[in-house]
């Protein structure tokens, strides 16, 4: 009697090749979509995310031949998305161990590849792994070293040990890292006076990242910075946490001809009456309107859509503007995108109508978010529902009020999000953050 046959099953490569096709263009749309006006968390966990995420386990569940013949060559690549897909699907294999094929191309490779690793790594949920890469920290070269912080800010770690053994001067965006990774470690005065001194560094990213860390951690000196700065983060939490004069300033600045978008995008976080009024004559300028609709409706509630917000003529050059719209590179390395607005053209008449019948609904004093004084559970569930380009100001809000934690880092898989998001539940919204004033958290007044 003939032996039944034992031959292994042919593997389609083909289809193999596709999933990692699949997974580096998925990769890109779904970081665009982190940030995305148009996006909301549930959103992305249920479009490009979970197609995304089916793509990588197929990778991995490919084993040591997909590994071999298709994720260690993609490791070279010069696609950040084909790097970051490549080096998430190895390092999350169970049946070998890719560490040193990964970590080779980020100590010795090129350049290029640095950024699709790093981010995989911020995405990989690998205690082991963050805990080998702070040990690799201090041999590594200065921009090099920037990453591998952003990657512990991301992931929430303590890099205070590494940090005594970096030269924080060799390099701008290595200091600026630095000073970032103080928000995640014990507070010391030894990290007061750098932080004091980096609010007047001459390089501009130092100078910012010293303020949001400062703000962050209640420090008296970044909230008088704040008052003289124009920074994203130093306009939002005046808007959030300012006092009143902080208030008056920003409707000023509204009302002073042709604002800012910076100014515009703070206001709308304010959730206050007085800015809400201070917006609604902008929605008559063409250029400020999109925007101005944008924070008014957040303040109020106003629907974006028609006959508020109308569809804008088509324009030949629309692939092109949607395509200047995408978040840049600068972007994702930050804590709070740039303002956006969802394109259309608003109509002011129909605006003001409606604010007419809703204007006394409103009471000064509160703060408002959609039209709904804001709340703990108010607060809490705009993290979930808002759309995602506003997601990260909510979530800087939540870390003033913390004294730095807890974070919602909104660059995260939206699992991780949803998880970080219940933090908030047992703070209060009228305990929040004063200018100049350490906020009740995790740090203690006296640090060590």
């Amino acid at each position: 009697m003939r032996s039944l046959s034992t031959r292994r099953p042919t593997v389609r490569w083909e289809l193999l090749e596709r999933h990692l096709e699949e997974a580096e263009f998925l990769w890109t749309q779904w970081e665009h979509a982190l940030w995305s006006p148009e996006h909301t968390l549930a959103s992305v966990a249920e479009g490009d995310e979970g197609r995304l995420r089916a793509h990588l386990d197929a990778l991995v569940l490919g084993g040591t031949a997909v590994a071999t013949r298709l994720l260690l060559p993609a490791l070279t690549s010069e696609d950040p998305a084909r790097v970051a897909s490549a080096a998430w699907a190895l390092l999350s294999a169970e049946d070998a161990d890719w560490r040193e094929p990964v970590f080779h191309p980020l100590e010795q490779g090129a350049e290029e590849t640095h950024p699709g690793l790093l981010r995989a790594l911020e995405l990989l949920d690998r205690p082991d792994l963050h805990a080998l890469l702070l040990r690799k920290l201090p041999a590594l070269p200065p921009a090099l070293q920037a990453g591998v912080l952003r990657v512990a800010r991301v992931r929430h770690l303590d890099p205070s040990a590494a940090l005594e053994k970096l030269d924080w001067e060799a390099d701008p965006a290595l200091h600026a890292e630095a000073l970032r990774a103080l928000a995640f470690a014990p507070r010391t005065q030894a990290g007061d006076a750098r932080l004091a001194r980096a609010l007047s560094h001459a390089h501009p990213t130092v100078s910012a990242a010293a303020l949001e860390t400062g703000l962050l951690l209640g420090s008296r000196e970044a909230w008088e910075h704040a008052r003289g700065s124009t920074s994203r983060a130093a306009l939002l939490s005046l808007a959030v946490a300012g006092e009143s004069k902080d208030l008056a300033d920003l409707v000023a600045r509204l009302k002073g001809g042709s604002p800012a978008a910076e100014v515009i995008w703070a206001a709308g976080f304010s959730g206050r009456l007085l800015a809400a009024e201070a917006l609604l004559p902008l929605l008559r300028e063409e250029a400020q309107a999109p925007l101005a609709a944008t924070s008014f409706a957040a303040i109020t509630g106003l629907p974006m859509a028609p006959p508020f917000l109308v569809e804008a003529p088509a324009d030949a050059d629309d692939e092109d503007s949607e395509e200047e719209a995408e978040p840049e590179a600068e972007d994702r390395e930050a804590w709070l995108p740039a303002p956006r607005a969802l394109p259309g053209e608003v109509d002011a008449l129909a605006v003001e109508a409606w604010w007419t019948r809703r204007r006394g609904d409103f009471t000064e004093g509160f703060r408002y978010l959609r039209g709904a004084p804001v709340t703990v559970e108010v607060l809490t569930s705009a993290l979930e529902t808002e759309p995602m380009l506003r997601r990260p100001s909510l979530a800087w809000e939540v870390a003033l009020r913390g004294g730095g934690a807890p974070w919602v880092e909104t660059r995260q898989w939206t699992q991780v999000q949803r998880e970080q998001a219940h933090a908030p539940r047992g703070q209060r919204p009228e305990s929040r953050t004063l200018a100049g004033r350490w906020p009740r958290g995790r740090r203690s007044d006296t640090p060590a």
